[in-house]
Order: C-alpha cells, then structure tokens, then sequence
C-alpha cells in the first residue's frame, strides 16, 4: 500500500512540475504604441509600435500599452490579409493595456484595425541567439529545436541580422527566412543587397549572388538535404541601395555576418527537471527509513 501511495504522489509529482516548469522561464515583454501614431508617418522609421519587432518564448507574455492619444487596436494579421484570428484587443483607450501569452511557435505580424499603417511583429521561437561580428552560421544537429532563429551584427554595427529556419531533414528542404534590421532590431532596412550560400557536409545546397529585397526581408529554400547533419550558412552584405545604382549603395559591402543558434531553453529545463526528480527521490528514500511513532 505504502508503495503504491508513492508512486502516485511521484506521479502528481512530476504531472505538477511538467505543468509549471514552462511557467518558470515565461517572461514579459512591453511594447509601446508611442504618441503621435494615428498619424501616417511612424511607418516610415518603423516606431509606430515600440520596439516594431520583438522576439518571444512559449509562454511569454506581450503586453502593449497605448501612450498614444487616440484609440488603437492590435490585431493579429496584415493590414492586405485582413485578421487572421491568433490575437486581437479591440479598441483600447490611452493609458491602457492589452497582453497576449504566446504558447504556440510562429511568426505573427500585427496592425492596428484603426491606423492601418502601424504595424508590428512578434516572433516566438525555442531558439536563442548570441551576437558575434564575423563568420558564419551553423544550424542544426541532433539537439537543435525544429525552429529557430538566430541574430548577428555587422562590425559597424549598423546592421542586424535575423535568420529564422526550420530544422534540416534528411529528404526535405530547408526554408529560410532572413531580415536585415537596424542596429536596435527595429524596423527592416530597405533595398538591401546580399549574397547568400548554404552547405551540408561540404556540399552546396544553396547558392544565390546578387539579392536585392526592397522590404528588408527574403526567403530561401535550399535543394533537398541528404540527411539531417548541420547546415553552413553564409550571408555577404552587398550595400543598400537601389538595384542598377551599385555606385550610390551605402552601408557594410563584402562583409559576412556571423550568427550561432544556440537552443538553450529545451536544454536548460531538461536539467532542471533531471536535479528536480533526482532531490525527489533522495527525500522519498530517506523518508522511508524513518520508523513509524
């Protein structure tokens, strides 16, 4: 009886701690709808939500406060597309707040429904990201989350970049997305111009030279991988500027920016759960060998 009884308490135990432990790592994030919004112009130095773009965890929480004058609303969705039903505040006031708990990875634009230029995006992600001025990008391997994003920084500094990526599997292709952001991670450059290259175990997956995406952002799909073995990446920064105008472009040219995923929030939890089960059982063991009064 007595061992029955524990295995059930080991049981709700561990159904607890599965339940909470995501919680623990769960982390707020503020955006701000800035005064001077409702009116066109904040779409051009993309500050019509504060910071325009952000990157979140399964279960964090986005909340977004109007400093604004006027009504807003934030909804999930694209201002051409319409609501897409993920998220959406109805009109709020100045001086209040609106939040969202993200628990389901993915990309997720948003606008106001009122001032269909202000837009925002929020990317929740298991990945992590670790900033370095040079090399290239590694992505993959057995441990690798199925998404992931990883951020960089020119030498100058004045350009970051993201790439979001699926996880490489063997018979499949790998779909990238890249987007080149000012210094804060704000709002997309324009016009950019790159080269980008992709590998697997020494063979080219990926090859294309003299990209321009007028919206800062580019998508990319490699041949189909021979196995699930990690993915070199390489992105050459060209200039910014309008295509046929190579003479005029402006910014970082021939340089390569160096990104590192590093998936450390699976890793960090697995061995917090690991010390957690083994202090259980520890105590439970002791506790048996205190005689009954």
């Amino acid at each position: 009886m007595t061992i029955k009884k524990s295995k059930y308490v080991y049981f709700l135990i561990l159904l607890t701690m599965a339940i909470t432990l995501p919680e623990a790592f769960a982390a707020d994030v503020n955006v701000s709808i800035p005064s001077g919004s409702s009116v066109p112009g904040c779409e051009t130095t993309s500050k019509c939500f504060i910071p325009n773009s952000v990157t979140v965890h399964p279960g964090d929480t986005v909340t977004w406060s109007n400093d604004d004058t006027a009504a807003h609303t934030v909804t999930s969705g694209t201002a051409k597309d319409g609501p897409d039903g993920n998220f959406d505040s109805s009109l709020f006031m100045a001086g209040t707040t609106f939040s969202h708990k993200f628990d389901t990875l993915g990309n997720y634009p948003y606008f106001c429904m009122v001032h269909p230029w202000m837009v925002g995006n929020v990317l929740n992600t298991v990945g992590g990201g670790v900033e370095i001025p040079l090399g290239t990008i590694t992505i993959g391997g057995d441990d690798m989350p199925k998404e992931t994003v990883a951020t960089g920084m020119s030498s100058d500094s004045s350009v970051r970049v993201e790439i979001v990526t699926s996880q490489p599997t063997a018979n499949e292709m790998l779909s990238l997305e890249v987007r080149f952001r000012d210094a804060n991670g704000g709002g997309l450059k324009a016009n950019v111009n790159y080269d980008i290259t992709a590998t697997q175990n020494g063979k080219i997956v990926l090859s294309e030279s003299g990209v321009h995406q007028n919206e800062g952002t580019g998508k990319h799909l490699t041949s189909v991988l021979q196995s699930g073995s990690p993915v070199n990446i390489k992105i050459t920064l060209n200039g910014f500027g309008l295509p046929n105008e190579e003479s005029k472009w402006i910014g970082p040219k021939g340089e390569v920016v160096n990104l590192q995923v590093v998936p450390e929030f699976g890793t960090i939890a697995m061995m917090i759960l690991g010390i957690s089960i083994v202090s259980i059982i520890a105590v439970t063991a002791k506790t048996r060998v205190i005689p009954r009064l």
